[in-house]
């Protein structure tokens, strides 16, 4: 067996106030820690809020800026790995983006939203990588709320040989249907282990619906949360995606040229 334990941050942020979730932020990782997790995973954009506007040139920050920096030396003294949503700014751009950093306070990668919906295309530059982040507990690769709604995203994360695929969500009331199909698809079809972060609360008219789930290689949903604020740790076997694959095998049966030939 290959146990990971996960912590699911299913929190409310506050809407602008990067210091007060730096707070939940800290209290979160302590919290996760005493339960013995690996890694927490926060919502998307959680250390700013979701409904940034204009406002997101003011509050976005490099890697290498002071509260990303804290959450890093925290992460050390914790030994805790952190999954963490903010807005990244990056070569005079402004990414969607949740810092990877593992257990020693070392950023082990960046990912960019690729898939961005609505409004965020007036604010946001669209990514262009899709990393798998090699760490000493497994591979891992990273979606951000819209993304899992494309296929492509975690079959390439599966090819490139991630196991887990964490996913930062800010999904709002009336897409908990959505969320649901979604996560268990990409989980089925790639023999990969989901794990989800959904926000709760309110901002503005938007109200975040929670539900966090973690969803194994078989489809199964094996933990899924309410509507309220929670912290759940859920432990997942990494040994098992391997027998999830049987006769399905889906990623081995695909017809590669064939797609090619058809313009895919």
């Amino acid at each position: 067996m290959r146990l990971l334990k996960i912590a699911l941050a299913q929190l409310r942020s506050n809407l602008h106030d990067k210091n007060k979730n730096l707070k939940r932020v800290f209290g979160t990782m302590e919290a996760a820690k005493d339960q013995g997790a690996d890694f927490v995973l926060f919502p998307e954009l959680f250390l700013t809020g979701f409904l940034l506007n204009e406002q997101v040139e003011e509050l976005a920050e490099s890697v290498e800026g002071e509260l990303i920096t804290k959450v890093k030396k925290y992460a050390k003294e914790l030994q805790i790995g952190v999954i963490l949503g903010f807005p990244e700014r990056h070569r005079f751009k402004i990414y969607n983006s949740a810092v990877f950093i593992n257990k020693e306070g070392e950023i082990v990668g960046t990912y960019r939203k690729i898939h961005l919906f609505d409004h965020e295309n007036s604010y946001f530059t669209s990514g262009d990588s899709i990393p798998v982040f090699d760490t000493p507990q497994g591979k891992f690769g990273v979606m951000i709320t819209y993304d899992m709604e494309f296929p492509e995203v975690a079959r390439i994360l599966a090819l490139k040989g991630a196991e887990v695929v964490f996913v930062l969500c800010a999904n709002m009331i009336p897409y908990e249907h959505h969320q649901h199909v979604y996560l268990r698809s990409r989980a089925l079809e790639n023999h990969i282990f989901i794990a989800a972060a959904n926000k709760v609360g309110l901002e503005d008219d938007y109200v975040y619906f929670g539900e966090s789930e973690v969803i194994n290689p078989n489809g199964h949903c094996v933990f899924k949360s309410l509507n309220n604020e929670d912290l759940a740790i859920v432990d997942i076997d990494l040994s098992s995606s391997a027998s999830s694959k049987e006769i399905l095998n889906y990623l081995d049966n695909r017809k590669s040229d064939l797609y090619r030939r058809e313009g895919l």
